[in-house]
């Protein structure tokens, strides 16, 4: 029996060092100015972006009125210019497809009411129907800490997860391979086109919410409470021809959660007034006229009550 547990041992051993010196190897080669390794699965997050400019500006031993998670809604929907005209400090953690799942690991790594009392989670049901591997391969490039990075990946449940942690480890110290020029600060992301011509949207799919985001999101819930952090939900406008019927079972259940828990959801989806073709980038991100517009509206209702002080006349 101690003979085959040491030829398993062995051959473990053996077969995790060529993974890695192929792994390796794959990192090394370079193909057209890019490595190899982002050229054998199309889920492999290129480093840098939005996201890389993010966390190296984020702080997290700064103190922050505001924190923002949620999905590219959020990083292109919440303007810390905004929040700064009325003298609060915001930074804004939004990122591409962000999953509750990633955002879990985001608050379990950096909620803390004494440097950031009050956060925002912007919520889309398109993020609810993700696995979060869009997310995860590329937030385990960007954040600083391996124990955020190891989360997600293990999160993820999917065996992809030991080649984006394995990528991270092998690159840390490597530049970035591009940058996005709509990167403004404090983790917000500009566009300043427009839509222009009407966009057609599929309406009558049904809502569909992965246990695992969902049941994450409780715990994000439980995780601010413990931890003495205010939580508000926010969904930001939504084009007015996209599907209303679908985002009214999303709302009816945050709401009954957020009642439940003496939680405030500002859904600004609708009755907003904004143009889908001027003020949205696409068929449901907002442009810098529409991020104006949605933020002046929701500094109004986190003042109003009471989330944030009023600024001074």
């Amino acid at each position: 029996m101690k003979d085959l547990l040491h030829k398993g041992l062995v051959f473990a051993g053996i077969t995790a060092g060529l993974y890695v010196l192929l792994f390796w190897l794959m990192v090394q080669a370079d193909l057209h100015g890019v490595p190899l390794v982002n050229r054998t699965g199309d889920y492999y997050h290129w480093k840098g972006g939005a996201a890389y400019a993010q966390y190296k500006d984020f702080d997290p031993a700064e103190h922050f009125d505001v924190l923002v998670v949620g999905s590219s809604h959020a990083y292109r929907g919440y303007d810390p210019r905004a929040f700064a005209a009325r003298g609060h400090r915001l930074f804004n953690l939004g990122s591409s497809a962000q999953t509750a799942m990633n955002s879990y690991w985001l608050l379990k790594t950096y909620a803390d009411s004494a440097r950031a009392p009050l956060v925002i989670f912007d919520l889309h049901e398109s993020a609810f129907n993700n696995s979060g591997l869009e997310s995860t391969s590329e937030l385990t490039r960007h954040v600083p800490k391996n124990s955020t990075a190891l989360g997600m990946a293990w999160d993820l449940q999917d065996p992809r997860g030991l080649n984006l942690m394995t990528l991270r480890l092998l690159t840390q110290g490597d530049p970035p391979l591009y940058t996005d020029s709509t990167y403004v600060d404090d983790g917000y992301a500009e566009r300043t086109d427009s839509a222009n011509t009407t966009i057609r949207y599929e309406r009558g799919k049904p809502l569909r919410v992965d246990a695992l985001q969902w049941d994450r999101f409780i715990d994000c819930l439980g995780l601010c409470a413990k931890r003495g952090v205010r939580l508000v939900f926010v969904s930001h406008f939504y084009p007015e021809q996209s599907d209303k019927a679908r985002h009214a079972l999303f709302h009816a259940r945050v709401d009954s959660v957020a009642r439940a828990c003496g939680l405030h959801y500002f859904d600004f989806a609708y009755g907003h007034g904004a143009s889908d073709q001027d003020h949205f980038y696409d068929h449901n991100h907002l442009n810098a006229a529409g991020a104006r517009l949605f933020n002046q509206r929701l500094l109004d209702s986190l003042e109003q009550h009471g989330y944030l002080p009023k600024q001074r006349d």
